[in-house]
């Protein structure tokens, strides 16, 4: 499994490969089970090697959606704490059975001084973590509720290879940080455009 993980970093130095073999594990987790908490200072970097991870904030009885981990990503705010030894301000639920690489905080910082894939993998996270966080900004700026709710729909879709996706009204007011009421009523809305289809807890987009 590290192989294949060390394949798609392109990590090459071979004391690293030995490093990480060495001094980081991997784990198994379940649908529903939680990697991050909130207000809980950072002991190791979490790595999606498969399955994935919704990272998310929670305020009272709402939440707000900041992005999903996917394979060979992990969460830059995570990434951030290894290096300035903070507590995390974020929560993360696996979605998918998960296969998470658990590598302790000390390790995570001399290897970016230490190897250079290392270094890459930090620098382009936080990049990749950059341009995630602009393209959400201009759809905050520039779309209304309504058309984010469809796009949000419709990449869904399009992660899952399917026009029918399983999502309640209420999952979708959490990712989107509203109520219930107002997810049901732009659903309504979008259905009435003839842009999606309700079912029960699924919504099928028309194509």
């Amino acid at each position: 499994m590290l192989h294949g993980f060390f394949k798609k970093l392109k990590i090459t130095e071979e004391e690293l490969q030995t490093e990480i073999a060495n001094n980081a594990y991997i784990s198994e987790h379940k649908k529903g089970d939680v990697l991050i908490k909130e207000n809980e200072y950072i002991k190791v970097l979490k790595i999606v090697i498969k399955g994935r991870v919704r990272v998310f904030q929670e305020s009272e009885d709402r939440q707000i959606l900041i992005y999903y981990l996917n394979d060979i990503e992990t969460c830059t705010l995570l990434l951030s704490a290894c290096f300035q030894d903070c507590k995390s301000t974020v929560k993360a639920i696996v979605e998918d059975q998960t296969t998470i690489l658990n590598i302790p905080v000390r390790h995570v910082k001399d290897w970016s001084f230490k190897y250079k894939s290392w270094h890459d993998f930090t620098m382009n996270t936080f990049s990749e973590s950059y341009n995630v966080l602009m393209s959400s900004y201009t759809e905050l700026a520039f779309n209304g509720l309504k058309e984010r709710v469809l796009i949000y729909i419709m990449e869904e879709a399009n992660e899952q290879n399917h026009c029918t996706i399983s999502m309640s009204h209420q999952r979708l007011a959490n990712e989107f940080g509203t109520t219930r009421v107002v997810i049901s009523r732009l659903l309504k809305q979008l259905e009435k455009e003839n842009l999606l289809k309700l079912g029960q807890k699924q919504v099928q987009v028309i194509r």
